[in-house]
């Protein structure tokens, strides 16, 4: 589902250039990912504060849109009309009311809707490396995350929309059943007095009024088959569904059209003119009763969470997570390094220097993932273990240059999960027979990130970054057949598979930021405690695929270390 690839993405986001950069004797390292190893001996612990938010994403195939535009979050649930569509168990309701209306090209709507999301992920990662040799070290992190979606839900926004509203009969209103009991008794006597006089005129054709009637008798005999059939239809509809007409919309008019055509009718038969006795028409009723408001706020999240209506998923509002992430674990290993680990030649670089590294960390599942009860949830992580490579490498041009190229590859394996399947990107509210527990296999996930840094003084660095990142294509299987009892309206195959759409996504990124440093001062024997403070800032600047959100984050990492076993 869209919503669930946001957040899976946004996740694995969040955590990408934080489980990386290792080292202790350069003078200021910079922001972002690079090819140092930490030395034999020495532990660092780090920690950052990671603040993302984004309300737009890169679209594809949304009505009225092109491709790749920026689009609202809640364009899915931002809806001009409810109809079938959303909610297929109305096909039948829509049915019957074309029927009982006349009117072919009657379609059912409960109103428009408005979304307005704004997402906030905020990760607080703990970072704990150890150098083992002078190639190799190793580290896990534990990212602590609070994930927040921002709703705003609106309906039937300028009080107009809608032919469609609350049963008043089937919420037990004590007029509405009692007026539509009426009027199904006054049709049941009317046909049955018309269908009595006809016996009546054939067993007696010379008596009062039977000429005329036997004339019509066909006619006669057709009113008496269309009211009852009009009646049951009535009876049906407004006496059982959740939803009927509301009071002066088109259709609520035409039927009581009919019923007044009817009671004419009805009286040209029992009652024709010049006749000297008569029986009364029985049919007084102006109609059934009908809704009397359009749906409210508080009546589409009854729609979204009671059982009745099908969906029963968690209201749409404002929702929050704050739980463990994914934990990584991995390991780094140098392969090439110019300044052969001397910590000397590292903090006074000259001309032009190389050096190039290898890692790769397994990713553990230990997030929570979004609900699939919820259709604006955000999850702390994404539910399924993955291995991912590393390469580093670094260009440094003399003392105050230096750039790092990053390679990273991110596999993650098959599992299983619940989710709705969903026929479409765009349609969201699933009912509840669509969640089943589904074979999931998330698309792997190529990066490129490269960071030119400026070192000012010893202190002090200056950075920019740039990162194109491209995840492909997820895929689900499973194929699911429900029943007509269970849908309410017919049997339904379900096939995984449509959840594969617009789950392939591209992104183009911006950044930069600011390092201070005190690592060459305590290596100058002047600062007790070494370590370093980084900010930076990046966001998306481009991306496609429909589901790619545009992400703000800003980045505030402090460093810390410390040599626990081994020389200097």
């Amino acid at each position: 589902m869209r919503r669930r690839l946001v957040s899976v993405s946004t996740v694995a986001l969040a955590f990408i250039a934080v489980f990386t950069p290792p080292a202790s004797a350069q003078r200021v390292l910079g922001v972002g990912d690079d090819a140092l190893v930490l030395p034999r001996g020495v532990f660092r612990f780090r920690t950052l504060g990671q603040w993302t938010a984004f309300n737009e994403r890169y679209g594809l195939d949304t009505p009225g849109r092109p491709a790749r535009a920026l689009e609202p979050l809640g364009v899915d649930f931002t809806l001009d009309t409810i109809g079938v569509r959303q909610f297929p168990n109305l096909a039948s309701l829509q049915t019957g009311l074309q029927s009982l209306t006349g009117n072919p090209n009657w379609y059912a709507t409960l109103g428009n809707t408005q979304v307005t999301l704004r997402d906030h992920i905020a990760a607080f990662p703990f970072v704990f490396e150890a150098g083992l040799s002078k190639r190799f070290s190793i580290g896990i992190q534990i990212p602590y995350v609070s994930t927040h979606t921002s709703t705003y839900f609106n309906v039937n926004t300028t009080g107009i929309q809608g032919n469609l509203g609350f049963n008043p009969a089937a919420a037990g209103f004590a007029a509405a059943i009692a007026q539509n009991t009426t009027m199904n008794a006054q049709f049941t006597t009317a046909a049955n007095t018309l269908e009595g006089s006809i016996a009546a005129c054939q067993a007696n054709p010379g008596a009062p009024g039977c000429p005329g009637l036997l004339a019509n008798q066909a006619s006669a005999q057709a009113l008496i088959a269309s009211s009852r059939a009009f009646a049951g239809g009535i009876n049906q509809i407004y006496g059982t569904s959740p939803f009927v007409p509301i009071t002066g919309t088109d259709a609520q008019l035409s039927i009581e059209a009919r019923v007044a055509g009817f009671k004419a009718l009805y009286s040209s038969f029992l009652c024709p003119p010049a006749t000297p006795q008569c029986a009364n028409n029985p049919i007084t009723t102006n109609g059934p009763f009908a809704s009397q408001n359009r749906l409210t706020l508080r009546d589409a999240q009854r729609i979204l969470t009671e059982s009745a209506f099908g969906i029963q998923a968690a209201p749409l509002t404002s929702t929050g997570h704050s739980h463990v992430g994914d934990i990584d674990i991995g390991g780094k290993f140098s392969v090439y390094d110019s300044f052969d680990g001397s910590s000397e030649a590292r903090m006074s670089p000259t001309g032009l220097n190389f050096r190039t590294a290898v890692g790769g960390i397994i990713r553990l599942p230990t997030g929570q993932v979004e609900s699939p009860d919820n259709f604006v949830d955000l999850g702390t992580g994404r539910g399924a273990t993955a291995i991912e490579g590393r390469w580093f490498s670094d260009i440094l041009l003399g003392s105050r240059f230096w750039q790092s190229f990053i390679l990273r590859f991110n596999k993650p394996f098959e599992d299983d999960q619940e989710m709705r399947i969903i026929e479409r990107p765009n349609e969201e509210l699933a009912p509840l027979y669509r969640k089943q527990t589904v074979k999931r296999k998330i698309g792997s996930a190529f990066e490129f990130e490269t960071t030119p840094r400026i070192v000012i003084n010893n202190f002090f660095a200056i950075s920019g970054q740039y990162v194109y990142r491209h995840k492909a294509q997820d895929h689900y299987t499973g194929t699911f057949t429900i029943p007509a009892a269970v849908t309410g309206f017919s049997d339904v195959t379900l096939d995984a598979s449509t959840l594969d759409l617009e789950t392939e996504t591209f992104e183009h990124r911006l950044g930069g930021g600011l390092s201070f440093s005190n690592i060459y001062s305590f290596e100058q024997g002047k600062a007790k405690i070494p370590f370093e403070v980084t900010y930076l800032h990046w966001q998306t600047v481009n991306g496609s695929g429909g589901n790619q959100p545009k992400f703000f984050t800003d980045q505030v990492q402090l460093r810390l270390y410390a040599r626990i076993f081994g020389g200097k």
